[in-house]
């Protein structure tokens, strides 16, 4: 007799393998049902079956993928102390992926344009159970980040966050772009060094502004308080100098200020020589004799 049990999860199995493989090549929304059962060489009834729905075999597809690696990072996460580092925290994100197998008969191109094309379809929302999930380990990672980036908003944090799952998601379905002889260690490698200067580059410019202007002010504020003392003594020194060289005149035996909006000081007398074809002044005073 015939196991029909063993037989339906053979069944279920080539279908799960079929639609993951046209999922790599086109994407969710591309795969119709006859493609599927045509490459799992199945009867179209067999989805309905198994399944449900054609929305219930994509679902099937996306926690046979997504749970287990979920379950992975989630343990690692966990497992990392409060102060370990931003580069910790990114390999317990990445390194799951290297966890999963591919399906039968998938290389490792196809099987990383899978995965990612499972982690973009998360974002849609479209499988709410599935997308609720991510969104619980998305807030996870979110919290550790932020006691790492202590001067980095959480709404800063947030938004590099999407940025760097989707720069991951691109890393998966287009790497093979970059690298000819495509290999996912190297990829996430590459992507941990790269969040690494993304995060920490942004926290340390972050708090740089704060700082520098801070001393501008102090700068500001000092170099104001120079210049108005400077101005105080100028205009002291000012009016001191016209207080003393204001002349007097005497009227009728009391002294009266001359007001004078200018006071110019008189140049020294220096004695000059006789003109030639003059004759000096007489010593008595009576006069000059000029001579032709």
């Amino acid at each position: 007799m015939i196991d029909l049990r063993v037989k339906g999860d053979v069944t279920k199995g080539r279908l799960i393998e079929a639609t993951e493989s046209l999922i790599a090549q086109k994407g969710f929304d591309a795969v119709s049902v006859r493609d599927i059962t045509g490459l799992a060489k199945a009867n179209v009834a067999a989805v309905n079956y198994h399944f449900g729905s054609r929305e219930g075999l994509l679902a099937a597809v996306l926690d046979f993928r997504m749970k287990p690696l979920e379950k992975e990072r989630t343990e690692r996460l966990t497992a990392l102390s409060e102060q370990a580092s931003l580069r910790e925290l990114f390999q317990a994100w990445a390194q799951p992926l290297l966890s999963a197998t591919a399906s039968k008969g998938m290389n490792g191109q196809a099987h990383c344009r899978v995965l990612g094309r499972c982690l973009e379809v998360l974002a849609t929302g479209i499988f709410a159970e599935a997308s609720a999930a991510s969104q619980l380990l998305d807030a996870t990672m979110q919290e550790s980040l932020r006691r790492q980036l202590s001067t980095l908003p959480a709404e800063a944090i947030a938004w590099r966050w999407h940025f760097a799952k989707g720069s991951l998601i691109h890393t998966l379905v287009h790497g093979a772009v970059v690298e000819e002889n495509f290999r996912l260690s190297n990829a996430l490698d590459q992507w941990v060094e790269a969040m690494l200067d993304q995060f920490a580059v942004a926290d340390a410019a972050h708090a740089r502004p704060v700082a520098v202007e801070k001393d501008n002010t102090v700068r500001r504020k000092s170099k104001s308080t120079a210049s108005l003392r400077q101005m105080a003594e100028v205009v002291s020194a000012v009016m001191e100098a016209d207080e003393d060289r204001a002349p007097t005149l005497v009227v009728n035996g009391a002294e009266k200020a001359m007001e004078m909006e200018t006071v110019a000081v008189a140049p020294p007398v220096v004695a000059s020589k006789p003109a030639k074809g003059k004759k000096k002044q007489a010593e008595d005073g009576s006069g000059e004799l000029f001579l032709f």
